[in-house]
């Protein structure tokens, strides 16, 4: 289906559709590859192994002498990003990973019992920027197409609107322009103008702030950084808020709907996120919607064999209790400009044993690093950068359903996000149950793969993967103390968001699914803080507010010492929670950029000379 023609869309009256329920059942263990495992709580203190003379690099073969350590705190896509890369460069790298398989939020389960045969992308399952992807492996002497297949999906997506009209978002300029006028008279050309700005915020932006990073406030001022973006887009609309932006372009509703709901992925609405966003639809209008065959596991797996085959060692079930530091003083320091007054030593397990380190890379989402793995009591300013970021902006949480179906849902592609007719009011996070109750509608992502890729589930059949925006964990706290009413239970909040998803299927012409889930699967937002380390369950990390953009990202390095954060040598961050922001391809920027930062710190993978 990847391979057909866009198709002309239309606005178009639901039709009906058989449609079902079930009932719940736990989540079931997935189906993974493993690779070098550990049992739990239990990690040798073997020393690691030279990796094979072919995946040194010429540079390090040549010169010889003793290879700097680095290790790697999580096998999310930054961590295994920045190992591949480090190990390429002739550093020892060694990953340490506390779940069962590496990869992070970045991966694909299927589910044993009824839920047999079926398969989900469970974490990202929007392929945007396939180039960034390109890029990781050439970085380290491979090509992508060696390792997975893409397919870029057609149309990108279905926008379900709360009046039960449809409309896809086509590639093909001209039938997007004629259907748009059929929408709204005039909204045509005025959509080719706003799609030209919004790409321009796309080049210019991630070439002034994202490829590059960003240590000063003075970033912000500097010609050879904001004048092409500045020359190219009006300022102001850059920086205002992006509702009043598409005010500008669109009178109905759906369509300043349709270009702005991408600000859920960032953490903001149309109502706080700057104009500037705008560069994220303009992303999948204009280098597309892509889907790696076989689904997002075949990136996690490529990405874990570029480290094997780097030489870099991968430990599963090897949790960090620790990141181990030492006070120095400033003049001390091997780095050239340093201001750190801490320099890292190693990691300490969960199991006690400590590995020694020339550079620790933290791939857990950065708070967490500042709160759970610093000695607040030998390094106070830890303390207190943990303290910081508590109450920051964070981005919603989402509870995740995954319903194996025995039907297909026709009006479904294989990308689908169904937006309230209640614009504004549908951008307040639901926080408890009535928040979910009929007849309120609500804002959420439906992913349908067998749309694309058959194998996804039994024939005639359908894994269909939602997500449910709802507040994250701090957030609903503290609305909730606000309101005066207890935080309910997560068992409560499921319920009402299954009943709440179900029910806009079933106005939406889909039928009743109740009967046809043979099998679901639930993550709900503190699973996602267990697991995946991400603070509060806020799923797509720190929001991207102006105030945590840029320089003001953790680590702020904004050249004012009372806003900066602490400076500790050797240790290094990749995320989403630090620059340039989430999704995966803005990790993988923010992985090359930190890699080059290391070298320039501290040399290739051969130790320097003492000082």
């Amino acid at each position: 289906m990847f391979a057909a023609s866009s198709a002309s869309a239309v606005w178009a009256q639901p039709t009906a559709a058989a449609s079902v329920s079930g009932r719940r059942t736990k989540h079931a263990s997935s189906s993974r590859r493993s690779i070098t495992t550990i049992a739990p709580l239990r990690v040798t203190s073997q020393a690691i192994a030279d990796p094979p003379a072919s995946s040194v690099t010429p540079a390090a073969v040549a010169t010889g002498g003793v290879r700097q350590k680095a290790i790697v705190i999580g096998g999310g896509v930054g961590g295994l990003g920045t190992a591949s890369r480090l190990a390429h460069a002739g550093y020892e790298v060694t990953i340490l990973e506390k779940n069962d398989s590496s990869g992070g939020r970045c991966r694909s389960e299927s589910f044993a019992g009824a839920g047999e045969g079926y398969r989900f992308d469970t974490g990202p399952s929007l392929m945007l920027l396939p180039d960034r992807y390109r890029e990781q492996f050439t970085a380290v002497g491979k090509n992508m197409e060696d390792y997975m297949e893409i397919k870029r999906v057609d149309p990108a997506y279905r926008a379900h609107f709360g009046d039960h009209t449809t409309l896809d978002l086509l590639y093909d300029i001209e039938q997007m322009r004629k259907q748009m006028d059929e929408v709204e008279f005039g909204a045509g050309g005025r959509y080719i103008d706003w799609l030209g700005r919004a790409r321009a915020s796309l080049d210019y932006g991630v070439a002034a702030f994202i490829e590059r990073d960003s240590n000063s406030i003075l970033d912000f001022v500097d010609i050879s950084r904001v004048g092409p973006l500045a020359l190219a887009v009006n300022p102001i609309d850059l920086l205002l808020p992006q509702y009043q932006q598409m005010k500008k372009y669109f009178k109905d509703e759906r369509l300043r709907a349709l270009f702005s709901y991408q600000e859920l992925y960032v953490g903001l609405s149309p109502y706080n996120a700057p104009g500037v966003f705008s560069l994220l639809a303009a992303t999948e209008l204009t280098d597309g919607v892509w889907y790696p065959t076989g689904g997002f596991d075949k990136v996690r797996e490529s990405l874990q064999r570029l480290c094997d085959e780097a030489g870099a060692t991968t430990k599963l079930n090897a949790e960090v209790a620790a990141i181990l530091t030492e006070p120095m003083a400033p003049e001390d320091s091997l780095v050239k400009g340093s201001k750190a007054t801490q320099r890292v030593l190693g990691v300490r397990l969960a199991s006690g044993e400590v590995m020694e380190a020339d550079v620790v890379v933290a791939n857990p989402d950065l708070p967490c690093v500042w709160e759970q793995l610093m000695d607040h009591e030998t390094f106070p300013e830890a303390k207190k950068e943990a303290e910081r970021w508590e109450d920051a902006d964070y981005s919603c949480s989402v509870i995740e359903f995954n319903w194996c179906l025995d039907i297909q849902i026709d009006a479904l592609l294989h990308h689908n996000v169904f937006l309230s007719g209640d614009y504004k009011g549908s951008w307040v996070r639901p926080v408890e149950v009535s928040d979910l109750a009929a007849p309120k509608q609500h804002n959420f992502y439906c992913h349908n793969p067998v749309y694309t890729d058959p194998t996804c589930a039994p024939e005639g059949g359908s894994s269909i993967m939602v997500l449910l925006p709802v507040g994250n964990m701090n957030e609903q706290a503290r609305e909730c103390k606000k309101r005066g009413v207890p935080v309910p239970s997560e068992a409560e909040m499921v319920a009402a968001g299954r009943e709440a998803i179900l029910r806009r299927f079933q106005e939406a012409g889909h039928g009743d699914l109740r009967a046809h889930i043979k099998h679901e699967a639930v993550t709900t937002p503190s699973e996602w803080k267990q697991k995946f380390n991400i603070k509060h369950g806020a799923v797509f990390g720190l929001s991207h507010g102006l105030t945590q953009l840029a320089a003001f990202r953790p680590p702020v390095r904004t050249g004012i010492p009372a806003l900066d954060s602490p400076e500790v040598d050797g240790l290094h961050f990749v995320g989403a929670s630090t620059r340039p922001g989430n999704g995966v391809p803005l990790v993988l920027m923010g992985v090359k950029v930190v890699f080059e930062a290391i070298l320039a710190k501290h040399g290739a993978g051969l130790k320097a000379a003492s000082k």
